[in-house]
């Protein structure tokens, strides 16, 4: 296997073994909660065991890319593992979040969200742009000429995303957004919103685990796709460090995130990027 399959394999039994951990301790989550855990362990091993099983009946480059297609789908289970961690969050710390918000950033901090204007539009754009983002990265690789490097763009991408999401459970908090967890927005609010904004919302309501990752695994994600792509295209590289620091952007100002949820993140990629350097394939 590559070194991306053992890394998703072992994140995910990780998390299967901690979920079932936290009986031992004095917040232990709900059994229901530890089984979807396992469960989303088991489909992570099932599935790299079944594409395995079908490599002899691939060329390697098929298999190759068959290979990075499971990886793009099997990204997010360790998302999703940490979300049932969730329980409540912890006052404390989102008080500290949120006081450095107001230190670091208060005329931010005092908003819910963007603006309806263009700025604001373009930074929910910005920040929408992290879904589809490992994808176009992964293309980005292929067209750049660099599919001999891909483990080594996994390398980073994966341990920097991972370690956000092994992180998060320690930093149990809403998002800044709706300090009270994530309400239905408003009549009058949604009339307020750019159209960016509302499907943003619409994607978070139905498709998050409505608590901040910590580091903001988004912006860990995208800064670890730009490190490494500067380290073999200068170019390319640039168009992508661009997207992250847009994404930041739109993480703080659309109060998706923290700002030290963000600052962490990017630095999460960096350490691991340099972390990971010796064991880059050479330009």
């Amino acid at each position: 296997m590559r070194i991306s399959e053992w890394i998703q394999i072992g994140c995910a039994i990780a998390f299967a073994a901690a979920a079932w951990g936290t009986g031992l301790t004095s917040r232990p989550i709900p059994m229901r909660r530890r089984w979807i855990v396992t469960a989303l362990a088991a489909f992570a091993v099932i599935a790299v065991a079944i594409v395995h099983l079908c490599a002899p009946f691939l060329s390697r480059d098929s298999f190759l890319v068959f290979l990075d297609l499971l990886t793009i789908a099997l990204f997010l289970i360790p998302y999703w593992q940490t979300g049932q961690f969730f329980l409540a969050p912890n006052p404390r710390i989102q008080s500290r979040l949120e006081a450095f918000d107001r230190w670091l950033l208060p005329g931010v901090s005092s908003h819910s969200g963007t603006e309806r204007n263009p700025i604001g539009f373009m930074l929910e754009m910005a920040y929408l742009s992290c879904y589809p983002l490992v994808p176009l990265a992964l293309l980005a690789v292929y067209v750049a000429g660099l599919r001999d490097k891909v483990d080594g763009f996994w390398l980073v991408l994966l341990v920097s995303t991972y370690l956000c999401y092994a992180i998060t459970p320690f930093v149990p908090a809403f998002p800044p957004r709706s300090p009270s967890g994530e309400p239905p927005m408003s009549a009058e609010r949604s009339r307020e919103a750019n159209r960016g904004r509302l499907f943003n919302r619409w994607i978070l309501k139905h498709g998050s685990i409505h608590a901040i990752s910590f580091p903001s695994a988004h912006v860990a994600s995208a800064f670890a796709i730009a490190f490494f792509l500067l380290h073999y295209s200068f170019w390319i590289g640039t168009v992508f460090l661009v997207i992250a620091i847009l994404i930041s952007l739109g993480a703080v100002i659309g109060r998706y995130h923290y700002a030290l949820d963000v600052l962490m993140g990017a630095v999460t990629a960096f350490l691991v990027f340099l972390a990971s350097y010796r064991y880059l394939p050479p330009l």
